[in-house]
């Protein structure tokens, strides 16, 4: 028996007894191992999910046959088209919820965080909080949290108090910090050259790049930098703006002594667009940057030949894993800039509520068991990579597992996916788990504990990287996790919010196109962004951020 079973079983032996001396276990037993609390009958429950072309089918999936049997549920699933999947919900909701399955589970492609308080406004969706404070019922939900040593139901408790769904909630070092730079070595070292550490000498590093036939294929073809603007890889230009100010917020909020402000109206950020228009003006940044989409993206990066100096993302996965020289990108730090500044975007792992249960359910408790059975680590496990046992393996049930090493080096290899860049990144149609739909709860160990072959190359890659980042300080001290807004709230702002960020963008894209002169056009952009009612947004969200936050 490994340790983590004899510490379930433990828990779960004191919670009965807790629970059976106190006459709360009426409906419940226990596995035959005595690990986890099931339900003494079978429950029905109908579950509204996102429909995912990659999942063979709900019904038959291997997670849900876990589910049932562990938990002795019968679940009927209830598939909605993902194009739409929250505007459908959010129409039941508003025609008085009746026609709701019992459960609705939140996923990337139809993510439910920001809805559900305001359809427990509505009624539609239960509270349980009670759940939660007992124990006995919320049994996964309290280990995961020993097994994360977070407190992680705060980041979905709502502005009432209540809380109104079970969360996932996932630590990774590589996903905390997504705007990591990474340099193709090679040419580097073709130049004789050291890794640029400050603003100047990145810039004189993209001169010689582009001045030079590094990649031998007789064309100027050199492209210092690269990316989108507002697409998945449009990280290059907070990784350059950190050097000036933090530009790591999705809206550029930035907090200072408990205070929220924005970057874009700085002094700071002025500076920082001088700087990267210099880069597309000398040519180093072409400005098909600031108009491709991620395809495009890709597939330049991903040519014959290597053509890219320097991408930033949260790993080289844009790259072809076919191509040999993608194992030659290795990890730039956090630039310093003139004034000293050097900033990393950091983006702490926080808790998002992916399972309601509605007012149709006949049994809520019940349903709230369901998820927290999705929040036991194993199943945690299985959400992402599949099958124990065929898609993965714990480190201890692996042969010859002294040949793999970690994702993060100084991390011991906790799991062993076999297969996954076929399971996870190759549009494969698999019927083993449910691609991260609905919660689940995993711990830094296991993302970072992720092991690799290390004799074969497709699996390398510059691990290091993601503790280089962790564990440099690049973070400002103050950042916004998330947040939770009042219905009140999100009526104020939403629509200010997003007029706003689309001013800044549109107008960051035209300062360094050269559309609009830095210099001449600063003071009405700043004037424009107060008009459109920046202040407005500002004053909610530091009383959203007092709220949860002091």
């Amino acid at each position: 028996m490994n340790m983590r079973k004899a510490i379930a079983m433990a828990l779960a032996a004191m919670l009965a007894l807790t629970a059976l001396a106190s006459g709360a276990l009426a409906e419940i037993t226990y596995s035959t191992d005595g690990s986890f609390p099931i339900c003494s009958e079978t429950v029905h429950l109908t579950v509204g999910v996102p429909d995912n072309t990659l999942i063979e089918d709900w019904e038959t999936n291997g997670l849900t046959k876990l589910i049932e049997e562990r938990g002795n549920f019968d679940l009927e699933f209830v598939v909605f088209d993902s194009n739409d999947y929250a505007s459908k919900l959010n129409l039941m909701v508003m025609a008085g919820g009746d026609e709701l399955p019992d459960v609705i589970l939140g996923s990337v492609v139809g993510n439910i965080d920001s809805m559900a308080y305001q359809w427990a406004l509505e009624g539609a969706i239960l509270p349980l909080t009670e759940y939660y404070n007992d124990p006995s019922i919320s049994y996964y939900i309290h280990e995961a949290m020993d097994r994360t040593g977070t407190d992680f139901i705060s980041q979905i408790k709502s502005p009432d108090g209540e809380i109104y769904g079970i969360p996932t909630y996932n630590q990774s070092y590589m996903n905390e910090y997504p705007h990591k730079g990474y340099y193709f070595k090679p040419w580097l070292e073709t130049l004789g050259l050291e890794e640029p550490t400050t603003t100047q000498e990145l810039y004189e590093l993209f001169e010689k790049v582009c001045s030079q036939d590094m990649n031998g294929n007789g064309k100027a073809d050199e492209i210092a930098l690269t990316g989108t603007w507002g697409g998945n890889y449009d990280g290059w230009f907070a990784y350059l703006m950190n050097a000036f100010v933090y530009a790591g917020d999705t809206d550029y909020f930035t907090v200072q002594d408990g205070v929220v402000d924005v970057a874009y109206t700085t002094d700071a950020w002025k500076e920082g667009l001088k700087y990267i228009r210099s880069l597309f003006e000398a040519g180093f940044i072409p400005m098909e940057t600031l108009t491709q989409d991620d395809a495009s993206f890709k597939r330049l990066v991903s040519s014959e030949d290597p053509v890219a100096f320097m991408v930033v993302y949260l790993s080289t996965s844009m790259i072809d894993a076919a191509l040999d020289y993608r194992y030659d990108f290795l990890p730039l730090s956090a630039l310093i800039g003139p004034e000293n500044v050097q900033y990393a975007t950091f983006r702490p792992s926080v808790a998002s509520i992916s399972f309601v249960v509605t007012k149709n359910c006949k049994n809520p408790e019940a349903a709230f068991r369901m998820g927290d059975l999705l929040c036991a680590e194993d199943l945690s496990i299985t959400a992402r990579w599949g099958a124990e046992g065929t898609d993965w393996d714990y480190a201890e049930n692996v042969e010859n597992i002294e040949k793999y090493r970690p994702l993060v080096e100084g991390w011991p290899v906790y799991i062993v996916p076999y297969d996954d860049p076929t399971y996870w990144g190759s549009g494969t149609v698999q019927n083993a788990g449910w691609r991260q739909t609905g919660p689940y709860v995993r711990q830094y160990a296991i993302a970072n504990g992720m092991g690799a072959d290390a004799a074969a190359q497709s699996d390398i890659v510059p691990s290091y990287s993601y503790s280089i980042y962790q564990e440099s300080g690049w973070n400002p001290d103050e950042v916004i996790p998330k947040l939770l807004y009042t219905a009140e709230e999100t009526e104020a702002i939403s629509e200010i919010r997003t007029t706003l960020l689309d001013y800044v963008k549109a107008s960051t894209a035209n300062f360094l196109a050269g559309n609009t002169d830095i210099d001449a056009g600063w003071e009405d952009f700043v004037a424009q962004c107060h008009t459109i009612g920046l202040d407005d947004v500002l004053s909610v969200v530091n009383e959203v951020y007092t709220r949860m936050y002091k």
